[in-house]
């Protein structure tokens, strides 16, 4: 009987060493996992775009405006690039102070770049903040007005047009959205979905569903 018990008990030692030593290397193991993977994760393609960037606010009169200059932006940023393409900008409070801050005419933001033929966005990215995003989770609906903005890139600026038909026959261009009270929100999507608002013949009192990105100066509504 007592050999019983001993063998038992010497069974339960070996155990307990065999797994002191296992419970370690598989931590261990977990642990070089996760070096592999975040050394593999793909690195974020940091572009830089120069140009002209002005942000789309409504004013103290009620009237969309555009401003090279600005202390504090309420709507939106856009931009015209030195590259021959026009800019949504999405990113933070700070992105945009530091934008400004910048004191020559022509700007450089920094960020990813991504896009398609009918539109291209440019979300700012900081050291802090590298997607530079505030992603809302779920849907919303904004009702406003939908504005043209057609890029002249000989003066680097746009032109604001409500048009009162498709505008799919102008070369690629940027749209926004001002509500009734005076909120203002660049419009991104996907092909399809800017395709979309270039057919439509309604510009005003327009109900838009999206995902908003970005912060205050530098919203952006994601189309459906």
């Amino acid at each position: 009987m007592k050999k019983g018990i001993l063998g038992i008990l010497s069974l339960t030692l070996v155990l307990a060493f065999v797994i002191s030593f296992a419970l370690p290397s598989f931590a261990q193991e977990e642990e070089m996992k996760e070096m592999i993977e975040e050394e593999t994760a793909p690195a974020i393609d940091i572009q830089s775009m120069e140009g002209s960037v002005f942000c789309v606010e409504i004013d103290d009169e009620g009237t969309l405006s555009m401003k090279e200059e600005w202390t504090m932006c309420k709507g939106s940023l856009v931009a015209i690039g030195a590259d021959g393409k026009s800019y949504v900008i999405s990113g933070s409070v700070e992105d945009t102070k530091t934008i400004m801050k910048q004191p020559d005419k022509k700007k450089t933001v920094s960020g990813i770049i991504s896009g398609h033929e009918r539109g291209w966005i440019l979300a700012a990215a900081s050291a802090e903040h590298p997607k530079a995003a505030v992603t809302s989770t779920e849907d919303i609906t904004v009702k406003g007005t939908i504005v043209c903005l057609l890029p002249n890139y000989g003066a680097g600026n746009f032109k604001q047009v409500v048009a009162t038909g498709p505008c799919g026959e102008y070369e690629q261009h940027l749209h926004v959205v001002h509500t009734s009270d005076g909120q203002v929100y660049a419009l991104h999507g996907s092909e399809a979905s800017i395709k979309k608002i270039e057919s439509m013949s309604n510009r005003n009192e327009v109900e838009l569903q999206g995902k908003v990105q970005g912060e205050q100066g530098a919203w952006v509504l994601f189309v459906q």
